[in-house]
């Protein structure tokens, strides 16, 4: 295979300028089966290793002007190998994907090597992150192969991950409704859009160097000449974005997941060049898919050892339609994953941890080691007007004076189990400014991790 094609335009992108070395260029297909000649060399895939920002990689680059990038039995033995290499040495995979799917031709041991490829793909998990990045086409078997990366990436308007082909679905509805179907992007569900090719390279080479090269590796740590006292600005709970933002070091807030379903942001940050993965919900109340998506990136901090921020404002769980069925397996998930992820943790309560939504998003019982609230926060198990509505049922109706009573008892209910209650019992350590939010979290993370880094 030629080095000017685009399977090798885009290691170039991304790898060390020099650093790439590939492996089995002189590999062949078998098969003969069909009309197929065998006779395309590296089999529409380039595999090796390089390097990113000096870091290791091994990578694979499918190539869809070679036999459409299909997918055979040496073509995926190439790729497993670097599966191999990457669990032996500790060492991430990045995968560029651009393919037709399976190679038809070679039927049985195609579908074959799939199954090889799954199997890799999964012994690796959690062991060895893996970064998906899909520039054409990704049907059938690699759209599965492309979901068991921790990272779904596609560039935007070009990458197409599907199962079915568009002339394979069912479809209902008018003639306008189906073509908007099909020039909708089918990946969303899965990926982050990010930008044309180039952008995308770049987006890759700045995730890499947020992530751990295993999970016996620690994150990389940067020098920061930002202010570890610095005062930040935010003070609307309903933009956690701005909250991240103004927390994490200057430039280094970066969102991953940000086209997939669900009302919250997941994503990398550093605290004095410490890297620390965030989850916050963008709602109020927690809907099953902000909750899966929080789920799958908090077991990926929990697989690879990496420091968690929770920033919460729940008021409780969403009551829209076909949210009832969806939520108690979503919520559980979210549930787990914070209690099973043994990483440093810190939760900061900006709005309101209300009832379960305050259970399920990472307090002390979960996990958390350190738990704080903005001074003007609700955390409560229900708001004060209906939890007196309950508890003084009874004299609530014998009150002359209704709305002066509520008032009254509310007052008393937050005293007892509103945040001062909260703060009483030990389960939020401290009430905060707004404005020391970045020194107070920092603070708290340089203590857990005083003894990593």
């Amino acid at each position: 295979m030629t080095n000017n094609t685009s399977a090798f335009r885009r290691l170039e992108l991304i790898l060390d300028a020099g650093s790439f070395m590939e492996l089995g260029e002189g590999v062949t297909a078998r098969s003969t089966d069909f009309g197929a000649t065998g006779k395309a060399l590296s089999d529409g895939v380039v595999t090796g290793y390089g390097s990113i920002d000096g870091r290791p990689v091994y990578v694979y680059s499918q190539d869809a002007s070679v036999m459409g990038g299909t997918l055979g039995e040496m073509h995926a033995k190439k790729i497993l190998r670097m599966y191999k290499l990457a669990m032996k040495t500790g060492t991430p995979v990045l995968a560029l994907i651009d393919t037709n799917g399976l190679r038809l031709e070679e039927g049985a041991d195609a579908l074959h090597a799939y199954g090889k490829l799954f199997k890799a793909q999964a012994d690796a998990r959690g062991i060895v992150p893996q970064i998906a990045a899909v520039f054409g086409s990704c049907g059938g078997g690699m759209a599965v192969a492309a979901g068991m990366a921790d990272f779904v990436l596609t560039e935007e308007g070009k990458g197409n991950i599907f199962i079915n082909a568009p002339a394979a679905r069912a479809y209902t509805g008018k003639r306008n409704e189906i073509d908007k179907f099909l020039k909708a992007a089918p990946s969303n569900d899965v990926a982050a859009q990010t930008g044309d090719e180039e952008s995308l390279c770049a987006y890759i080479r700045t995730l890499y160097g947020y992530l751990p090269l295993s999970f016996e590796d620690c994150a990389p740590v940067v020098e920061s000449e930002d202010d570890l006292n610095r005062l930040v600005s935010c003070s609307d709970p309903a933009d956690p974005e701005d909250v991240l933002m103004q927390i994490a070091d200057a430039g280094s807030y970066l969102e991953v997941g940000a086209a997939k379903k669900g009302a919250a942001l997941t994503g990398f940050m550093r605290l004095d060049g410490m890297t620390v993965g965030f989850v916050a919900n963008k709602e109020e109340k927690l809907t099953a898919a902000a909750c899966e998506k929080m789920a799958e990136f908090v077991d990926f901090c929990g697989a690879f050892d990496l420091p968690l921020l929770t920033v919460t404002n729940a008021a409780g769980f969403s009551n829209a339609a076909g949210e009832e069925e969806a939520l108690p397996k979503a919520a559980a998930y979210l549930a787990g994953a914070f209690a099973c992820a043994e990483v440093p943790s810190v939760n900061l309560i900006t709005g309101k941890a209300m009832g379960s939504a305050f259970s399920v998003m990472n307090n002390k019982a979960l996990g958390a080691e350190f738990v704080f609230a903005w001074k003007d926060a609700k955390v409560q198990v229900m708001p004060e007007d209906a939890a007196v509505k309950i508890l003084f049922e009874e004299d609530l109706a014998k009150s002359p004076d209704k709305p002066a009573f509520i008032a009254g008892k509310g007052q008393e209910y937050l005293t007892k189990a509103g945040l001062e209650g909260f703060l009483a019992r030990g389960y939020v350590d401290r009430a905060i400014e707004p404005e020391d939010s970045r020194k107070t979290v920092l603070g708290a993370f340089e203590m857990l991790l005083a003894q990593e880094y």
